[in-house]
């Protein structure tokens, strides 16, 4: 019995981990084709990273270089990141005492000034009092000012995997578009409405040392 159960969950975990890279390729490609579409910028090659725990696999991420032309040569002046949390710190907790539960799968999905990378400790990860000074902007935005991007702050906002596929309809309207919106200077409210399918609100909490953290508003 134990042995079934063992295998069970193994199938589950492999067949998790099959749609995430899914996801993951669908947005790569999205992305590399509609932002320089856009005329914001171009597209560097997509950096990619696994994280692990002993050998369970338990999130993705992937950064896209920002380029624009500067005397003449394509730099880099930003990133596009997201992130795939199906497990471990990346997952964000709900309940506004103690320690909280798991939420559950995410999807974030980020524009910083440097990539995401589990190896250096760049990637958005639980508790959040280590990330600040952030503003939580109609509980739905994590906004970091005094950033050196061309497309002002950086920010970060967050969807639950369940809600997701990789369909390209979908992820236009889910990621695409705020995407876009948010780099051209849209408001949180306009660039992420109500009724985004999958959208993740988050609640301010205190935390030790006059530090805030974050909680899945349920």
């Amino acid at each position: 019995m134990q042995n079934t159960q063992a295998d069970a969950s193994a199938r589950d975990a492999e067949q998790a981990w099959r749609k995430a890279k899914q996801l993951e390729q669908a947005l790569i490609e999205l992305l590399q084709q509609a932002l320089p579409a856009s005329g914001l910028c171009t597209v560097g090659k997509p950096l990619t990273e696994q994280q692990k725990r002993g050998e369970s696999r338990q999130a993705l991420c992937c950064s896209l270089p920002l380029l624009q032309k500067k005397k003449r040569k394509d730099t880099i002046v930003a990133f596009l990141d997201f992130q795939i949390s199906l497990a471990g710190d990346g997952v964000p907790r709900r309940g506004l005492s103690g320690e909280g539960e798991p939420f559950g799968p995410v999807l974030h999905i980020a524009h910083w000034t440097c990539e995401f990378s589990f190896d250096y400790d760049a990637y958005v990860g639980f508790p959040a009092t280590g990330w600040q000074p952030w503003v939580n902007q109609a509980g739905r935005l994590l906004r970091w000012e005094d950033s050196e991007s061309p497309f002002g702050d950086e920010w970060t906002y967050s969807l639950r995997l369940d809600a997701l596929s990789a369909d390209e309809g979908l992820l236009r309207q889910v990621v695409l578009q705020p995407v876009l919106a948010l780099l051209e200077g849209a408001s949180a409210e306009q660039a992420l409405p109500d009724e985004l399918p999958g959208l993740i609100r988050y609640v301010d909490v205190p935390a030790a040392d006059g530090l805030q953290d974050l909680r899945v508003q349920t």
